[in-house]
């Protein structure tokens, strides 16, 4: 039967409710038969590559019958033969016979089995316990039976003729399902168990750690592909889950790494023993697949591979000697090659060594006894010694550039400059002594100014190791003479000590000798090295790794070498093994000092002994808890450093944000937008500094503008505590103490088609508080969510208590609602205005005003308040400042008028572009442009409007100038947002919030406050006499909108979008208002 139809058939057959188990194994061992992996030896006539389509196109499916439907009911009862034949469709027996279709029916399982244990969709169920463990099973059978070269021969041995690109995307695929398979299991294990409490343990083959050894070391058995770009895409996968690890962890770390599982098989096959039927690797093979890997890749890899090799090869038994070439690292040497190939000047593998060497900070550290860092400092300059004095020559620059630069060597550790010491002396050793170019490197500038960076260091130990390269390299380049005075040499060392122990007071007549023949003659420090501590051990075995080449040694004919201690030894901790001093040694007595008549002089460079210096790493305790002295670093922080000394030259470089003293330096601070201490800074101290900035000469007005468009600009992407109110109130101020350079700038960026919503808003927040201020008028204050609790002290801190409070959790009477500060003062102007009319009514009927006043009216007694209490400080409190200016003579030019005549502007433009568009049959759209007259920015800009009128009632020109144009524009913008009837159908369809509710209350806010204010100066007689049809107007839309609200308009139902604000009643209030100007000069208009 074909392959195909025998899918299908079983298909059909699992999708029966409840099979029985007998029929059940006999439809599996049926197409297990025709796949040729079953029990019966027939073999299929239809060939591989239908059974290849077949498995490829119908077995997903099939595994998912199972899974979901088929096996949850009988599992727990299938025996054991029919198990087995079920397990055939998902991990077959791993037998010679029909190898290939076995490995394609692993591939299908490693390919759709992992999706199984992601967490279920919304509405789908989940696994049932026995399905858990079968699935957790069945993927414990795959990883053991199957590995990567199966699955590897399962995508690129098929002989169907498929793309080459179909089957890289497959490969892709399955290495991205089985690199995530330990993980995958892992967290449906620990969800199963948090979730239902089910315990579902995990197979050994499924730890991470044992699944990625496992899978490595099939890897090097692929290693002998023809083709290794596949070869490339795993170690590119492993790399991306950071199996490339420098880290060598020892055996019982849990850590998966690459390099410990394939190094023993790899170096094996390098050099195969005598006798094995393993064929070396052709050359140049290894090092095509490396260096065809991405540069990151190749970067953790080198990096990885240089430490790895050296990691068994020598131990503390039988250390390297140095002053002797060692075979063990000539091996390294050449496995090096042979898997990375020769040293070539700036390739990625030359680059990814020389920053293991120079920029890894805190980890490219060694100490005395640290072989291991010896080892792989050797094998990196005896690999750059295969590639002849040129590679030599380039490597010796560039690591010099980093020897001598002077941040290094001020911030680095000893243990960092130790180890680029040790590399560059023995990069050195590789160059021919006395040869010219030694001598030009001896006389670089920056190389002799470099020794006198070391020898002012603070640390002895770091200036030694500028003395023993000063001196090694005054020995490679200067022949020693025959004739060389004894007495003259013995002279110059104890000038040298003289110089460096010379009192400060003779230093000023104290003058070094210099020999005649200085230029030819070496250093030598004699007995600079002699003794323990301060690194003087260091420096002798420094000298003594000068003019070893490793690449000198002989090799024997053990072949067990060639291993590198990667199959004989177990992997070890990566423990320092450091050696010390004899004890005797280090606490010998010193000479006693011969008597001397002259008095003793105090050195001006003191070598102390190890025990009589204090540990430079501990800082001083503070005595006290109220010190000003910054706190001594922590033995956790300064670890951090060792590790990273770049995280040291941030805190030294690095400038804490100063409290502005100036108005330039504030403006500096609100520009570093990318920094948040400064913007925080800038917050906290800006209004306080501007208001103290206000009468102290130009300096404010000079750079207002300058600090106005840096507050603009700021946005809340840090999370800054509230930075809303900060930064209103720094706008604010600044309109109020130079509001004759901000309030127009902050005008015309109103405006403008840059600014948000958001950014308007505070614009004209800032110009009407502003102006209330400057009128001397209260302003609110912006309310947050504070709130009354019945029982204070068992709530939370108040920083989590305003984080989780909720206005379900307090009582309605409690909660104060949170209004803008434009809101709050528009509330507060209507409802006097509204109840001014109500009071008037009152007083002309007796009994109302006498009762009235009987019941309401409270007697005024004293104001007293305890001493030290809150009431006593407030009341102690200084007036409010006096205004830079009044309100009044400043309202009209710089505030109303501008707001007014730029409105009309754009209102006039934006006209304009509409019947243009029109006339060319398409709606004009630009990004911004229609944001000033949209409903919810037109409601703002009018009740800013109404605040900046009441704040300018006392001007002299607001009964003649800005009443007249205040009402023309709530007129206008009233009448484009007109009421209209509610039709029968149409009860759903309008409610409080729309948008003509919102400009209409605005507008008659506006009206309202106007038409107060003038009846308030001259009774409304500028208004009749001057603007007649003005007044009309007014009357007859006020009217109309009261009319249409009494019989149910359409625009609020008689409530505005703010509370208490109702239409019904503001267009009262302009009635009445209209009815007492008509009431009282009536008769004159009409005259």
């Amino acid at each position: 039967m074909d392959p195909a139809k025998q899918f299908q058939q079983l298909k059909s057959f699992l999708r029966i409710p409840q099979p029985s188990i007998q029929d059940l194994g006999r439809e599996v061992s049926s197409t297990l038969d025709i796949l040729g992996i079953g029990d019966s030896l027939v073999k299929s006539p239809d060939g591989v590559v239908a059974q290849v389509g077949a498995i490829a196109r119908y077995l997903p499916a099939v595994q998912q019958l199972l899974i979901q439907d088929t096996l949850p009911p009988v599992i727990s009862v299938l025996d054991h033969a029919t198990r087995e034949l079920v397990l055939g469709l998902f991990v077959p027996s791993k037998v010679a016979q029909g190898i290939g279709i076995r490995r394609h029916v692993a591939l299908v399982s490693c390919l759709t089995l992992p999706s199984y244990l992601n967490a279920p969709r919304e509405g789908q169920p989940t696994l049932p316990r026995n399905m858990r463990l079968f699935l957790v099973s069945v993927l414990d059978r795959l990883t053991r039976f199957y590995g990567l070269d199966d699955v590897y021969h399962a995508v690129f041995s098929t002989k169907m003729e498929t793309k080459e690109g179909m089957q890289r995307l497959q490969w892709e695929e399955v290495l991205k399902a089985l690199v995530g398979i330990p993980a995958k299991v892992g967290n449906a294990v620990g969800r199963w168990k948090a979730e239902e409490a089910d315990d579902v343990s995990v197979p050994a083959a499924l730890l991470p750690k044992d699944y990625f050894d496992g899978l490595v070391k099939r890897l090097e058995g692929l290693m002998i592909v023809v083709d290794t770009a596949p070869l490339q895409l795993v170690l590119e996968k492993l790399s991306a889950v950071g199996l490339l690890s420098s880290h060598v962890a020892d055996s019982t770390s849990r850590t998966p790494s690459m390099l410990p599982s394939l190094l023993p098989p790899l170096l094996e096959h390098l050099h195969p023993p005598s006798g094995s039927s393993l064929a070396p690797y052709p050359p140049d093979f290894l090092s095509s697949i490396i260096l065809s890997l991405p540069g990151s890749v190749i970067t953790s890899f080198v990096k990885a591979l240089s430490t790895h090799l050296t990691y068994h090869l020598v131990d503390s038994s039988s250390t390297l000697r140095p002053d002797r070439p060692d075979q063990r690292i000539k091996r390294a040497v050449q496995v090096l090659i042979a898997i990375v190939g020769e040293p070539k000047v700036g390739n990625e593998v030359w680059d990814a060594l020389i920053k293991s060497i120079t920029g890894d900070g805190g980890s490219s550290r060694m100490h005395l006894g640290e072989y291991r860092e010896q080892s792989r400092n050797r094998l990196i300059v005896g690999w750059i010694g295969t590639g002849g004095e040129s590679v030599a020559k380039a490597f010796i620059d560039t690591i010099v550039e980093a020897w001598t630069d002077a941040k290094y060597i001020k911030f680095s550790m000893y243990s960092q400059q130790f180890r680029l010491t040790h590399v560059l002396l023995l990069a050195i050793s590789l160059i021919t002594p006395y040869s010219q170019w030694l001598v030009n490197l001896s006389h670089r500038p920056k190389f002799i100014l470099t020794f006198q960076s070391y020898l002012s260091h603070p640390d002895p130990s770091i200036r030694r190791l500028g003395m023993v390269v000063a001196e090694i390299m005054s020995e490679l380049t200067v022949p020693e003479t025959t004739q060389v005075n004894q007495t003259k040499e013995a002279d110059e060392i104890e000038e040298l000590r003289k110089g460096l122990e010379v009192d400060e007071n003779d230093n000023a007549d104290m003058k070094p000798m210099v020999s005649a023949n200085v230029e030819s003659s070496r250093l030598k420090f004699k007995g600079m090295w002699d003794g323990y501590g301060d690194g003087k051990e260091e420096a002798r075995w420094l000298r003594e790794c000068v003019g070893v080449r490793d690449g000198d040694a002989a090799i024997d004919g053990s072949e067990e070498e060639w291993l590198l201690g990667w199959r004989t030894k177990q992997t070890k901790s990566p423990t320092n093994l450091i050696s010390s001093p004899p004890p005797a040694q280090q606490t010998a007595s010193l000479p006693p000092e011969k008597p001397n008549s002259k008095p003793q002089k105090k050195p001006r460079i003191v070598m102390l002994d190890p025990d009589q210096q204090d540990d430079p790493l501990v800082g001083y305790e503070s005595s006290s808890p109220s010190s000003t002295r910054a706190p001594s670093p922590t033995a956790e922080y300064l670890e951090e450093i060792a590790a990273d000394p770049s995280l040291g030259l941030d805190e030294v470089n690095k400038k804490k944000a100063q409290r502005p003293l100036y108005i330039p330096q504030l403006t500096a601070l609100l520009k570093e937008r990318e920094k948040p201490e400064c913007v925080e800074m800038g917050l906290q101290w800006g209004e306080g500094l501007v208001r103290a900035k206000r009468e102290f000469g130009t300096e404010l007005a000079e750079n207002a503008v300058g600090v106005t468009l840096m507050v603009l600009g700021l946005n809340d992407k840090f999370q800054i505590e509230e930075f809303e109110d900060k930064r209103q109130g720094l706008l604010s101020s600044l309109v109020a103490c130079a509001p004759k350079q901000v309030a127009p700038f902050l005008i015309e960026q109103y405006f403008s088609a840059q600014f948000s919503v958001q950014h308007k808003f505070l614009i004209l927040t800032a110009l009407a508080m502003g102006a209330r201020e400057l009128a001397g008028l209260s302003v609110p204050q912006p309310q947050r969510t504070t709130r009354a609790i019945d029982f204070p002290t068992k709530t939370l801190p108040p920083a989590l208590h305003n984080k989780y409070i909720t206005s379900l959790d307090v009582p309605p009477n409690r909660l104060i609602v949170n209004e803008a500060q434009i809101d709050q003062a528009i509330n507060g102007i209507r409802d006097v205005i509204l109840s001014k009319g109500v009071r008037q009514g009152e007083e002309t009927i007796p009994e109302l005003a006498r009762e009235r006043r009987l019941r309401v009216t409270q007697p005024r007694h004293t104001k007293v308040a305890p001493v030290n209490s809150l009431a006593a400080s407030r009341m102690a409190q200084d007036p409010l400042p006096v205004p830079v200016v009044a309100f009044k003579d400043i309202a009209a030019e710089y505030f109303v008028m501008p707001l007014i005549n730029r409105f009309w502007h754009h209102f006039q433009d934006s006209s304009i572009r509409e019947e243009r568009a029109l006339m060319m049959g398409a709606r004009y759209r630009s990004a911004g442009t229609g944001m000033v007259l949209s409903p919810m920015v037109m409601e703002k800009f009018l009740m800013s409007l109404t605040l900046m009128l009441d704040s300018a009632r006392h001007s002299p020109v607001f009964l003649s100038v800005l009443c007249p144009e205040a009402l023309e524009l709530a007129v206008t913008i009233g009448v484009r947002h007109p009421p209209r009837p509610k039709l029968a159908h149409e009860e759903d369809l309008f409610d409080q919030h729309q948008p003509e509710a919102q400009v209409l209350s605005a507008a008659l806010e506006l009206t309202l406050v106007c038409l107060d204010i003038s009846i308030d100066l001259d009774r409304g007689r500028t208004l009749a006499m001057d603007h007649t049809g003005l007044i009309m107007a007014v009357g007859e839309w006020a009217s109309s909108v009261f009319k249409m609200e009494n019989e149910g308009g359409g625009v609020a139902a008689g409530q505005g979008i703010r509370k208490g604000g109702g239409i019904r009643a503001e267009a009262a209030g302009v009635v009445i208002k209209m009815g007492e100007i008509g009431e009282k000069w009536g008769h004159s208009c009409i005259n």
